[in-house]
């Protein structure tokens, strides 16, 4: 394993005040609501990185820096004392570059890191408090510098990088700017160590369009009507370059001529067989945007494959979830809080998820508070429950109801109690409510955030017994034709449970909720 980031430090960057982040050495899963800051975590690795002071020029300063830290500054008595800095700082795997090492951190501890500050430009004071003084609502974004440093204050951009990384956005895949700076860094990353043979490249390259002008274009200069002052010749300027004109292919194909999926395919393994050598870190954004069900599952076990580099990918999917383990996942909190991590799993949890069917892992995971239901018959009926005894939708009240297998509940709630989630289970007793509601679930009997809820009489062993001896004129006109004990038969029959609750959902009329039902919603309500 070739050096890796230790841990993530932001202030002021973007929606983040005061942020920490210990990533996996390996691969690290960033899930989260939309506007989360899953996206920036990848932008602030791949801005320090980079050490590219231009980037941060033509974007802006004013799109980095924190908005709530800019109106607290006006807000306030705006001395410039005040003036708030953006910092960003990785904390790296010791290595054997001196150069990285010293205490000019936050944490002002010794250690391996590369930072970027920017900070009012103390040689303008004067011009910055003149500027403050003549309009109210001014914030001098014109008077920062903008400085790349290790932790040992040595200084250093994108031709001495400290730390490689190479980007795969899906988002912009058909972008001919993402493709562009992708080739161009992965290029440059596997010249590394080889200056000599990279600069004969790019003289072979000056030459050779030297060439085509003294040679293609020669007839045709000379017999042009134009002044003899003019010619026709080949662009000069900063965006041609041997970089920016190389082109990947497969197969005699360049990479931009094939489909978005595609490229996410190509980009994602040539990085992943660089790593050994040549990349520490890889940034995937939302690989699964573009992807089917089946490639999606290609690409993952393309990455779960490949062991060296550290992995930060950012996902809504469940599948991405589990197959790349759950405990790798790091949970970002729309609040713009410290992220939670789901590293303190047992094996078996993590086994479980990793294993079975993409369950809607990522929707449990963000949730505020969440029912568990182990049947779809349940599942059907339960907003109609919820707004018998609520008058509201679980939408509406922020509670998402969720179908699991009886099975896999405590591997749910073992993730809930690591995090916090507040859960409410509604399980059958099974013919014996101690058993299979008390003692099954006694390890969660601590936690504030969980509840079982069940039947507790032990003869009415199933959720279709206790609706039906609940709405027993209700199912009797409706299932007419049997016997009550027919009925009864008929709703717990697995063939028939869902048929029987898609029945009661459709028609217009009450539904008597049962009673364990009623307070654990009325519990989650709370």
């Amino acid at each position: 394993m070739g050096i890796y980031i230790k841990k993530i430090h932001l202030i002021n960057f973007k929606r983040f005040r005061n942020f920490s982040l210990q990533p996996n050495e390996g691969i690290n899963i960033l899930i989260g609501d939309n506007e989360a800051g899953k996206s920036s975590i990848l932008e602030a690795i791949d801005i320090v990185s980079g050490g590219n002071t231009n980037r941060i020029e033509k974007n802006g300063i004013e799109r980095l820096l924190n908005i709530d830290a800019v109106k607290e500054f006006l807000a306030g008595d705006k001395s410039i004392d005040n003036l708030p800095k953006m910092i960003i700082e990785l904390y790296l795997s010791e290595g054997n570059d001196f150069t990285l090492s010293g205490k000019n951190n936050e944490d002002k501890k010794t250690c391996d890191g590369i930072r970027l500050v920017c900070e009012p430009n103390i040689d303008y004071i004067n011009e910055i408090k003149s500027a403050i003084d003549a309009n109210k609502d001014y914030f001098p974004y014109d008077y920062y510098s903008i400085r790349f440093s290790t932790f040992a204050d040595e200084a250093y951009s994108g031709y001495k990088k400290k730390l490689r990384c190479v980007i795969i956005d899906s988002s912009r895949m058909n972008s001919d700017y993402a493709t562009n700076d992708f080739i161009h860094r992965c290029y440059t990353l596997n010249m590394e160590g080889r200056e000599k043979e990279k600069a004969n490249h790019k003289k072979q390259y000056r030459e050779l369009r030297n060439s085509f002008k003294d040679a293609a274009l020669n007839d045709l200069n000379k017999n042009i009507s134009l002044n003899d002052n003019y010619c026709f010749g080949l662009k000069n300027g900063g965006n041609i370059s041997l970089e920016n004109d190389l082109m990947i292919f497969e197969d005699n194909v360049a990479i931009d001529c094939k489909g978005a999926g595609k490229q996410i395919f190509i980009k994602t393994n040539f990085a992943l067989n660089k790593a050994n050598n040549n990349t520490d870190v890889i940034l995937i954004e939302e690989p699964e945007n573009h992807l089917s069900p089946v490639n999606l599952r290609k690409l993952l076990k393309m990455i779960q494959d490949h062991k060296s580099g550290q992995l930060f990918v950012t996902t809504h999917s469940s599948m991405i979830c589990t197959r790349l383990e759950v405990n790798n996942l790091i949970i970002m909190d729309s609040d713009g809080n410290n992220p939670l991590t789901l590293n303190m799993l047992s094996t078996d949890t993590s086994d479980y998820f990793s294993k079975t069917p993409p369950a809607s892992i990522v929707e449990f995971v963000l949730s505020k508070k969440v029912i568990l239901v182990e049947g779809p018959a349940e599942f059907m009926l339960m907003e109609k429950f919820f707004k018998r005894v609520t008058n509201q939708s679980p939408e509406e009240n922020g509670v998402h109801v969720i179908d699991v297998r009886g099975l896999s509940f405590k591997r749910y709630l073992e993730v809930a109690k690591e995090i916090g989630i507040k859960v409410a289970v509604i399980t059958d007793n099974d013919s014996d409510y101690e058993k299979n509601c008390e003692y099954k679930y006694r390890e969660f009997n601590s936690a504030s955030n969980i509840r079982i809820f069940a039947e507790k009489n032990n003869d009415e062993r199933t959720f279709e017994i206790v609706l039906y001896n609940k709405n027993q004129q209700l199912c009797d006109e409706l299932f007419k034709g049997k016997t009550r004990k027919k009925i009864v038969d008929w709703m717990v029959t697995n063939n028939n449970k869902t048929e029987a609750a898609y029945t009661l959902l459709s028609i217009d009329r009450p539904i008597e909720v049962p009673n364990y039902i009623k307070d654990a919603i009325e519990w989650i309500s709370e």
